[in-house]
């Protein structure tokens, strides 16, 4: 399959939209939100390097199916599920934001994990204290208001706000978040961030101590939604873990600066 390529599985009853490249060993690549697998274009180009990399759309998300509900421990099983059709034994992982969820899933099979790298992920972590947008989401009604009133003009402004880079962020980033961005999505986003409270992070959180293949931790240190003290309780959680902050970006770190994408594919290697 070619990187501009979609291809459709079936997992747990759910229509699950996968883009894929190459052959080999697989590296499988998880987004977060208002994301789909697109944000992990530059990686599928480089299938060449990296083996097989396998880039899913979460449930409710990109061009997935939209279950009717969507929220932590549905989509931790999902992720699990998702491992188990690929027939994959090992494999290599890379999270974003909320592919978190999928870490907290992986952390519970660690043999299976070859290698990790965490990028601007959601902790799992009961320390951790939501960002104001996240905290409106997680307010009802008002969440409801928040999250229907998005379009790629708000998210225009919006992201002028996530990194410390002036200006919004690139159209191919605004035109990514936004093509799939239906009622069905809203309400993904909306029970995910309400269906993690502390003590679900926290639980999901403990596994983490079990994971001990090499990790990379890579953190926009300009990120406003989660702080670099985020990146180094990540680091402090995962044994044999190295923690990266890149400068002058920000939660986008590797859409942001390519060297990014550079320092991930030489860290991942062909498996």
């Amino acid at each position: 399959m070619r990187a501009d390529e979609v291809g459709y599985r079936d997992v747990v009853g759910l229509r699950t939209a996968v883009r894929e490249s190459g052959t080999g060993a697989p590296v499988i690549f998880v987004h977060g939100n208002p994301d789909s697998a697109d944000e992990w274009a530059p990686f599928l180009e480089r299938s060449a390097e990296l083996g097989r990399v396998i880039a899913p759309d979460l449930p409710g998300f990109g061009r997935s199916a939209r279950p009717g509900v969507v929220d932590f421990a549905m989509l931790k099983q999902w992720f699990r599920a998702f491992v188990d059709d690929l027939g994959v034994d090992r494999y290599r992982l890379v999270v974003h934001d909320w592919g978190a969820v999928a870490l907290a899933a992986a952390a519970l099979r660690p043999e299976q994990l070859e290698k990790l790298v965490v990028i601007d992920a959601v902790p799992l972590s009961a320390a951790y204290r939501w960002h104001w947008l996240a905290r409106v989401w997680r307010v009802p009604a008002l969440g409801e208001l928040a999250v229907f009133g998005m379009r790629r003009s708000t998210l225009k402004v919006l992201s002028r706000l996530s990194s410390p880079r002036p200006g919004p962020m690139a159209d191919e980033f605004l035109d990514d978040a936004t093509r799939y961005l239906d009622a069905g999505m809203r309400r993904a986003i909306l029970g995910l961030y309400r269906s993690a409270n502390p003590g679900v992070l926290r639980a999901a959180g403990v596994a983490l101590e079990e994971v001990r293949c090499p990790s990379l931790v890579v953190w926009g240190e300009g990120d406003p939604y989660l702080g670099t003290e985020e990146a180094y309780r990540y680091g402090a959680a995962l044994a044999g873990s190295t923690v990266e902050l890149v400068p002058g970006v920000g939660h986008w770190c590797f859409r942001e600066d390519p060297s990014v994408v550079d320092r991930v594919v030489k860290f991942l290697g062909a498996g």
